[in-house]
């Protein structure tokens, strides 16, 4: 139902889901190298299969059956495919293989069939040998997929696959502008917000303001269309409000800037040592937290962050963030993380967990856009 786009092609398969976010951020990498580039993603867990994007579309993988493997792959002729999980599905493989596509494997861990059965082990050699190159985590799993079969010529020990995220771009100048405009002030962000989550992030505000009366908070829509009627609201309800998108600049009086512009969170977690990342509080699944990871933010957040839950474990491992569940334990991490030590420590470790992959997605970078000069020539 959905036409094979125009250009190159790669083919991303990430078995149950378990790497998805990884993947979208490498896609994102190589489309900032390539923007003739466009991708597919498959996964074997219809309920995870995440929404298409203009360069990215997103598809359940086919049935492990000869007619329905060729139809997936007489459609979307990819130019490459990458194998993101051991999730081994022998007839995809073949028939790839036959095709002449070249297949590449990263964050290999143990091999495992996608029907299980008894001759698994008499095969799993001759479909690993399928791929060109296997990009292992650890000298464990290389040692199991050469026992498994693989050519131990292929195999490449460079680290698993991590989700992360670049750093998001921003504008220098404004960043510079507005930073000398705050002369000093103390900023938090309340990153995506959902209209259910504003009064208890302006209770929040209230508290804190007790302790740092100049504290600003920089409030950042989930949709930029809620701006005005949030502003008109807010200074309704007696609060210092300007407005990014009617070119309006925080004053000496402003208590809260709303960033209801497009493609600037960058700046905002630029300017922000603290965030509250939304949709959090309530059940929207919450926002992506590496994107203030990767900016050096200490990280607050509600309970229900499922769309990104690796993620957020990840950094509350490292204890890079706080968890909250209303106003209170809002406000009471705002005024404990306007300590600058703290919040510093804190945004440092979010940092480390949000670059652990980068290695590993070079060196994807590196193999995918070397192939792809191979098969131009």
């Amino acid at each position: 139902s959905v036409a094979r786009p125009q250009g190159p092609l790669i083919w991303f398969h990430t078995g149950h889901d378990r790497h998805a976010l990884a993947v979208r951020e490498l896609a994102h990498r190589l489309r900032q190298e390539r923007d003739d580039l466009t991708f597919l993603l498959t996964t074997s867990t219809e309920k995870k299969r995440r929404k298409s994007q203009d360069y990215l579309k997103s598809r359940y993988v086919p049935d492990e059956n000869l007619p329905a493997v060729r139809r997936f792959l007489g459609h979307w002729r990819p130019d490459i495919a990458v194998w993101t999980e051991t999730d081994l599905r022998p007839a995809l493989i073949t028939d790839a293989a036959r095709r002449h596509i070249p297949l590449f494997m990263l964050d290999a861990r143990t091999a495992t069939p996608a029907v299980p059965s008894r001759w698994w082990r008499g095969v799993s050699g001759s479909i690993l040998s399928r791929f060109q190159h296997v990009v292992t985590g650890d000298e464990k799993s290389a040692a199991a997929l050469k026992r498994l079969g693989a050519d131990p010529s292929s195999l490449e020990v460079s680290g698993f696959l991590e989700e992360g995220t670049g750093a998001l771009p921003c504008n220098e100048a404004d960043r510079d502008a507005l930073a000398h405009r705050l002369g000093g002030r103390p900023v938090w962000l309340a990153a995506g917000i959902d209209p259910s989550e504003l009064q208890p992030v302006t209770e929040a505000l209230q508290h804190a303001q007790r302790r740092a009366h100049r504290l600003l908070l920089i409030l950042h829509p989930k949709l930029p269309e809620h701006g005005r009627a949030w502003r008109e609201m807010l200074h309704a309800d007696g609060y210092g409000v300007a407005l990014r998108s009617a070119g309006e600049e925080p004053g000496a009086d402003t208590q809260i800037y709303i960033a209801d512009t497009a493609d600037e969170a960058g700046l905002w977690y630029r300017l922000a040592p603290i965030s509250f990342l939304g949709q959090s509080l309530v059940p929207g699944g919450g926002v992506n937290p590496f994107e203030a990871a990767a900016l050096g933010s200490a990280i607050m957040h509600g309970p229900n962050t499922r769309n990104f839950r690796r993620a957020y474990a990840a950094l509350d491992a490292a204890g890079a963030t706080r968890l909250v569940r209303n106003s209170d334990d809002l406000a009471a991490e705002v005024e404990r993380l306007l300590s600058p030590d703290v919040a510093a420590t804190m945004a440092h470790e979010a940092w480390k967990v949000s670059s652990s992959g980068a290695e590993v997605t070079d060196r994807a970078i590196d193999l995918i856009l070397t192939k792809l000069d191979e098969l131009s020539v």
